[in-house]
């Protein structure tokens, strides 16, 4: 899909990139798994193998990688950086699991590895942290770095079931017919992995993330956010704590209706890189579709000269913890037992409680995640489905 829209627009774009760049990009092999599919693509047929050795042997000067996964992605990108090759992928699996060994491959051969494509969609979120940030490293880096969640969540705000948002976002080319990865925060831990390394140099296959699911109970998180007059947004986070220190978090947070964030809908990524400016340094796009994953491969495929190192090594060394902050948590479920009582009696303040018998809900005082996951296990073992969201709504921690 993603493959394919780079074709088109490297199609319709090439007398601009000619004349703008004084290149013009030549396709001379074409990797694919089913040779015999019709993609509706300007190529001849011959240009297309499912052999992935004659594709390895083909003489081209750049590699561009669509594919997804780990393997063959991995062999591919290997062996096009071992042979000098300038590598790039949209593969944000590939670099999460392998970014730093592909990094080396790509220095020890005087070779370029770009991988804008991998996060944010259109949003350009690794060229900014790369090129914009300079020697400043963030205070925070935090954002909706999947696209296909955020429309699934905007559609349900609008009343739309769980089942037609998810069949509206496969239809619009937004979401693979298996989203889990989408709905349970591992797409958007693989982007912020790949985000920690770049703004802090922390290897991806490194990063402590605390994942929070959107599933089950997605549809309850947004209607409980509406009703306390918030928006729920699925949000990445990495933060600068003190002692060098990096906490990293996936999960579903409630944040103010008319905040950044809130006014972020559809398919569209935002990131606010914190540099201690007045105010964030915030990139914004569709975040998925093939349209806007296709236009940020071309953009690292006209970028003529190998990018900087993630990181030089005389740079500050953090390190990846598991997060030690408190926050409000939104806590709910459909339960025999009182959600409110089954807190007070593990120890926790509740500052929130709803008046729904049939699905109940509270909000916490500040708590940090080791108290969440003993109430979450106390629900559980009484049969509850439980879903849990950061409220953010409350004190020095709202989002903007």
């Amino acid at each position: 899909m993603v493959g394919g829209g780079l074709v088109r627009l490297l199609h319709e774009s090439s007398p601009a990139i000619a004349a703008r760049y004084g290149v013009n990009f030549k396709l001379t092999r074409v990797l694919v798994r089913d040779v015999i599919r019709d993609r509706q693509l300007p190529l001849e047929a011959a240009l297309f193998t499912n052999d992935l050795d004659s594709f390895l042997a083909d003489d081209a000067e750049v590699v561009v990688e669509a594919l997804g996964g780990d393997e063959p992605a991995r062999t591919v990108a290997s062996s096009a950086l071992a042979r000098g090759k300038k590598f790039i992928t949209a593969n944000k699996q590939l670099v999460a699991a392998h970014g730093e060994g592909l990094a080396f491959i790509a220095d020890q051969n005087e070779t370029g590895l770009d991988f804008g494509a991998a996060v944010g969609g259109s949003a350009p979120v690794i060229s900014t942290l790369r090129d914009l940030v300079g020697a400043s490293t963030p205070l925070s880096v935090r954002g909706i770095l999947n696209g296909t969640s955020n429309y699934v969540i905007s559609l349900l705000e609008q009343g739309t079931s769980l089942d037609a948002a998810l069949a509206s976002a496969c239809e619009r080319g937004l979401a693979e017919a298996d989203c889990d990865r989408d709905l349970d925060g591992q797409d958007a831990a693989a982007k912020l992995a790949i985000v920690a390394w770049i703004a802090f140099g922390i290897p991806p296959r490194a990063l402590n993330i605390r994942r929070v699911p959107l599933i089950p109970g997605i549809d309850r998180l947004v209607g409980w956010s509406g009703a306390l007059g918030g928006r729920l947004r699925y949000i990445a986070e990495c933060v600068q704590l003190p002692g060098n220190r990096v906490a990293a978090s996936v999960e579903p947070v409630v944040v103010a209706a008319n905040s950044s964030f809130g006014r972020t809908k559809q398919e569209e990524n935002r990131v606010e890189v914190d540099l201690g400016w007045g105010s964030p340094l915030s990139i914004s796009g569709p975040g998925a579709g093939s349209r806007p994953t296709a236009s940020a491969l071309l953009s690292d495929l006209l970028r003529f000269t190998p990018p900087p190192n993630v990181r030089g090594a005389g740079g500050t060394a953090f390190t990846s913890v598991a997060d030690p902050r408190s926050h409000h948590w939104l806590i709910g479920g459909i339960s025999s037992a009182s959600v409110a009582s089954v807190a007070r009696a593990v120890g926790l303040t509740v500052i929130l409680e709803s008046d729904e018998n049939a699905n109940p809900f509270i909000v916490t005082a500040p708590l940090p995640w080791t108290c969440v996951q003993r109430l979450v296990s106390t629900l559980e073992a009484a049969e509850a489905r439980v879903c849990v969201a950061r409220y953010a709504l409350l004190g020095k921690e709202t989002l903007q």
